[in-house]
């Protein structure tokens, strides 16, 4: 295995590359984070995809497609988005580089063409990244460090907005996680990572609007996350909690349970419910589960 200090040079040798290129700041700051985006045109979806204990998201806007984060090594999400004739994607958000989120990143970048990568920038000293870091230099896929306050006119009607994280640390990668807000039309996408109250809390204090329709619960539904003055400002319709049937540490805790219940939020679980797609014009939504 490399060591931390050759993890780093990596790391720092692809963001040159993407300095190089120059295309080091895809993200652009198109619109101010409070500007309404434009009306929305078309259809967007948004696929929970059951990976079992870990994350991965696949949205298809009227025109592009995006990943966010991919699971545990393995074709599983390779198979979903080939099963949809996914044969590029636009954009790959890689939250933070724990492996039941970048995991099956690896088996994605080997098998999909992928035209951009955001990441939150730090170094985890796994095979698994360094293999992800590799394979990202060697494919010359443009790598883009997420920040927040970045945000992303994605055309017809899509606005991405990162509000998190502002200055991730390596020893704390749970709070590293890219948070992003996704709005079409009046409905909105709020997709956290791993982010714990930690990170919650210093969203809140930089005054971003973090309502949204759908949230994608913190941390697979630890008690560490979906603190009740973040969930209060979210003020979702619906939660999705991403977790594997019978996982080992738990999840979704009961407390998190007992709160989306005091505040009648609906509640999707991919342990019950297998896949969950949502699909919206703008202006209303519709869930279904593959259970």
């Amino acid at each position: 295995m490399r060591t931390k200090k050759l993890l780093t040079v990596l790391l720092a040798s692809v963001l040159t590359a993407a300095l190089l290129s120059g295309c080091s700041q895809l993200i652009h700051r198109l619109f101010p984070v409070n500007t309404p985006p434009p009306p929305a045109e078309g259809e967007l979806q948004v696929h929970f995809i059951d990976v079992g204990q870990g994350d991965s998201i696949y949205i298809r806007t009227p025109s592009k497609n995006i990943l966010i984060d991919a699971g545990e090594r393995g074709d599983t999400v390779v198979d979903y988005l080939q099963g949809l004739a996914v044969d590029s994607l636009d954009l790959v958000i890689c939250t933070h580089p724990h492996s039941d989120h970048i995991g099956g990143l690896v088996d994605v970048l080997e098998a999909i063409e992928v035209k951009e990568v955001i990441d939150p920038g730090v170094v985890h000293t796994s095979k698994t990244f360094e293999k992800y870091l590799t394979l990202i230099d060697e494919k010359d896929i443009v790598f883009t460090e997420g920040r927040a306050g970045d945000t992303r006119d994605l055309g017809d009607g899509v606005l991405l907005e990162l509000l998190h994280p502002a200055q991730p640390k390596e020893n704390d990668l749970n709070n590293a996680s890219i948070v992003a807000r996704l709005t079409f039309g009046k409905i909105s996408f709020l997709f956290t990572g791993d982010a714990e109250k930690k990170s919650e809390k210093e969203i809140l204090g930089r005054g971003f609007d973090v309502s949204s329709t759908i949230l994608k619960a913190g941390h697979h539904g630890s008690s560490t996350s979906t603190g009740e003055d973040f969930l209060k400002a979210v003020s979702p319709e619906t939660v999705v909690i991403m977790c594997g049937e019978g996982n080992s540490y738990g999840h979704p805790h009961e407390e998190t349970i007992e709160l989306l219940a005091e505040y009648d939020i609906d509640v999707y679980r991919t342990d019950i419910s297998g896949t969950i797609v949502v699909t919206t014009d703008g202006k209303t939504y519709d869930v279904t589960t593959e259970k």
